[in-house]
């Protein structure tokens, strides 16, 4: 269904784009390069997704926009501090309570794994599945705005050649032939303004939000194999650098 859509909508931008399109230059303001660019790309782009995996990387756009690295990293670090001095203590349900308020939802769905016997073993595998998973569903969002940014230029490409026809079926007026190229290059113009200065960006804040996460969850996986092998507490403090546990963060833990 959301194929035919996708053709739909991109019939109905081109035959929208063509019968609005002007013949005189009048700047910069290009209505019918608006309403193709706006509606051709994201109709291709349905015609290769579907609805919940485009709504979806819509979602994880806003993660990565919300999403700061250091600070969520120090506060993953603090918590897996509290949380392993409980469990160093032999207090599970202190250790329940720490995880309870740990931010990271990795550590919250991993963490319970150490307060059952030998479930230190799973750890590794248990992370890495949940990481898998998780950045297959960022490179998923990704790909979505990588495709609006491949399509968006062929698109103004698009209004362009729709332009010059419009053009030259108006060539008994030669007065017009320069305002009709400025106009039909306007498209063009558009769609590169948009790839570059839009998707283009948005497809590398998602990139960079996908490798914080790889880098979060590889700490995380550190930090709870060394609990499970009773480590010193102390090698946590590297995890986090400056988001690193001090006194006064232990004494209010």
């Amino acid at each position: 269904m959301h194929i035919i859509a996708g053709l739909l909508g991109l019939v109905g931008s081109l035959m929208v784009a063509r019968s609005h399109m002007p013949t005189a230059f009048t700047g910069f303001f290009h209505p019918a390069a608006l309403v193709l660019l706006l509606g051709a790309p994201p109709s291709i782009l349905l015609v290769g997704h579907d609805l919940r995996s485009i709504w979806d990387a819509v979602r994880v756009l806003a993660e990565a926009l919300r999403y700061r690295p250091r600070a969520a990293q120090s506060q993953m670090v603090i918590d897996l501090y509290r949380f392993g001095r409980e469990i160093k203590q032999g207090r599970p349900v202190e250790a329940e309570r720490a995880l309870a308020t740990a931010k990271d939802p990795l550590l919250r769905e991993v963490g319970p794994l150490l307060l059952q016997p030998g479930g230190g073993n799973e750890v590794r595998e248990t992370i890495g599945t949940l990481v898998y998973a998780r950045l297959a569903r960022v490179r998923g969002a990704e790909d979505v705005f990588r495709s609006l940014f491949r399509t968006t230029p062929a698109v103004g490409l698009m209004g362009t050649i729709v332009g010059l026809v419009n053009m030259l079926m108006n060539l008994r007026n030669f007065e017009q032939i320069g305002p009709g190229m400025a106009v039909a290059q306007l498209a063009t113009f558009y769609g590169l303004i948009l790839a570059y200065g839009l998707w283009g960006p948005l497809a590398k804040r998602v990139d960079s939000y996908g490798r914080d996460l790889a880098v979060s969850a590889r700490l995380l996986e550190r930090g709870l194999v060394g609990i499970a092998d009773g480590r010193s507490l102390h090698d946590l403090r590297l995890l986090g650098g400056d988001g690193a546990p001090t006194a006064d963060t232990e004494k209010a833990a």
